[in-house]
C-alpha cells in the first residue's frame, strides 16, 4: 500500500503549503460530492418512495375498513334472510300460492296457471320455483297478491314481473300479469 501512496506523497511534497491545502481541500470536495451522490440521493429517493407507499397503504387501509362495514351490514342481512329460511321445510309452493291468491280475492278463473319450474342446484339453499299467470286481475288484486307473497312466512321472492294491460275490464283496464316466484329452504 505504502508503495501506492509513495508518489502521492511526493507529488504533494513538492508543492506549497498553500497548494497543498488546496488539494486537501478539492479533495474533500470531491468525497462530499460522491458521499452526497452514493449515498444521501439514493436515500432521499428511497424515503420519497416510502412516504409514497405509506399513502397507498393508508388509501388502501381506509378502503380495507369501509369494505368491512360493508361486510358486516351483509353478514347481518345474511342471517335475517337465514333466520326466516325455514330448514328442510316441504312448503308447497303451488298450493301456498293458490292459497295467497284467494286471499287475495282472485278467482279462479283470473288464475290461469302456477306451474312448477325448474329450481337451482344449489346444495345449502334448495330453491323451488313456480311460475303464476292471472289473466284479467285488477291492479288492486295484483297488487294484494304480490304484497301477500312478499310479507308471506315462507320467504318468498318474486324473481321476475311482466304485467300487460288490457282495457276490456268493467270498471276499466285489467291486467295479464305473468311472474316467478321462488321459495328458499335450508339443507
Amino acid at each position: 500500500m505504502n508503495d501506492l501512496l509513495a508518489p502521492l506523497r511526493g507529488y504533494l511534497a513538492s508543492r506549497s503549503p498553500r497548494e497543498r491545502w488546496l488539494l486537501v481541500a478539492g479533495a474533500c470536495a470531491l468525497a462530499l460530492v460522491i458521499v452526497y451522490a452514493g449515498l444521501v440521493v439514493p436515500l432521499d429517493d428511497r424515503s420519497r418512495e416510502a412516504d409514497r407507499r405509506v399513502a397507498q397503504l393508508e388509501l388502501e387501509l381506509i378502503r380495507a375498513i369501509g369494505i368491512a362495514g360493508e361486510m358486516r351490514a351483509l353478514q347481518g342481512e345474511l342471517a335475517s334472510v337465514e333466520s326466516r329460511i325455514q330448514p328442510g321445510s316441504d312448503t308447497n309452493l303451488i298450493a301456498l300460492l293458490s292459497t295467497l291468491a284467494a286471499d287475495a280475492r282472485i278467482s279462479q278463473e283470473q288464475l290461469e296457471s302456477i306451474e312448477p319450474r325448474q329450481p337451482s342446484t344449489n346444495a345449502k339453499y334448495p330453491e323451488t320455483r313456480a311460475e303464476v299467470r292471472l289473466k284479467g286481475a285488477s291492479l288492486e288484486q295484483t297488487v294484494e297478491f304480490l304484497h301477500k307473497i312478499e310479507t308471506s312466512g315462507s320467504h318468498l321472492i318474486v324473481r321476475s314481473l311482466k304485467i300487460r294491460a288490457r282495457g276490456d275490464g268493467a270498471s276499466g283496464g285489467v291486467l295479464d300479469v305473468s311472474f316467478s316466484v321462488s321459495s328458499f329452504e335450508r339443507a
